[in-house]
Parts: C-alpha cells; sequence; structure tokens
C-alpha cells in the first residue's frame, strides 16, 4: 500500500530533524524531550491531523492492545513487517514487556534512546525483532 511519497517522506524527514532532541519518558515536545512515542507523535505531526496520544504508560508493560487499537484507525495501513518505506512506523520488542516505537528512514531508524538519553539516528540492520509495522496514509 503505497503512501503519497511526499507524506512518507515528510515524516521521515521530521523524525530525522528530532535527532539529538534529549530523552524524557512521555515527553512530548523537542523543547522538553521526548520519548520512542513522543518521537512517533511529533513525527506524525507534519500531517495535520492532532493526534491524542496516551501518556499513562511505563517502560515496561502490556501494551499491545492499547498500540493496535490506535494504529488501527483508517489513516494507518498494518503491513507486514519487511520492506518498510521512509515515514513507516515500527513497533520492536526490546525485552520482556518492553516495546519500542520507531520511525523508518531512508538512513535507518530515528527512535528515542534511554540509555544514550537521546533521539538517536540507528542504521541497518535493525537491532529488535519488529512486531509490527504501519504505514501513515491519511485514508
Amino acid at each position: 500500500i503505497p503512501v503519497p511519497v511526499d507524506v512518507g517522506a515528510e515524516i521521515a524527514e521530521r523524525a530525522i530533524t528530532m535527532v539529538g532532541i534529549p530523552f524524557r519518558l512521555r515527553g512530548r515536545t523537542t523543547e522538553s524531550g521526548v520519548d520512542c512515542v513522543g518521537v512517533v507523535a511529533e513525527a506524525l505531526a507534519c500531517t495535520g491531523i492532532a493526534f491524542e496520544i496516551p501518556c499513562d504508560y511505563t517502560l515496561r508493560g502490556e501494551y499491545l492492545g492499547r498500540v493496535f487499537a490506535f494504529f488501527g484507525r483508517d489513516c494507518f495501513r498494518a503491513l507486514a513487517r519487511d520492506h518498510p518505506q521512509p515515514g513507516d512506523i515500527l513497533l520492536c520488542r526490546v525485552a520482556d514487556r518492553q516495546l519500542h516505537f520507531a520511525v523508518f528512514t531512508s538512513r535507518g531508524i530515528v527512535h528515542a534512546h534511554a540509555g544514550l538519553r537521546r533521539v538517536v539516528l540507528t542504521p541497518p540492520p535493525l537491532p529488535w525483532h519488529v512486531i509490527a509495522h504501519w504505514r501513515y496514509t491519511g485514508d
């Protein structure tokens, strides 16, 4: 399901501009810091849709139901976990009961790294198992 190239590219480019921003759990602004959910929220902001993003979560927990409900909206399409395109959202499992979001770009994935305390660009291959993959379609 191709997304208009400019929208995927915009999401990816917005994510890349966040590299270096401080990590802050449940952070939602580039001024005060973001976590991996905040990276996705900020990257999707370029679509013009104001998504209500939850803030009541911890680093570890069972949140798959909430995640799949959020991305079950008509404007997203779930895809196979391979062949991502720039702007796609990846959900990874980094540890037991620990999920992690990343935005795919042509240069690697952008994500908030709690250990490094900032948003980083990680070149392929991905260091974690991808358990879900969504594309913003705007439908």
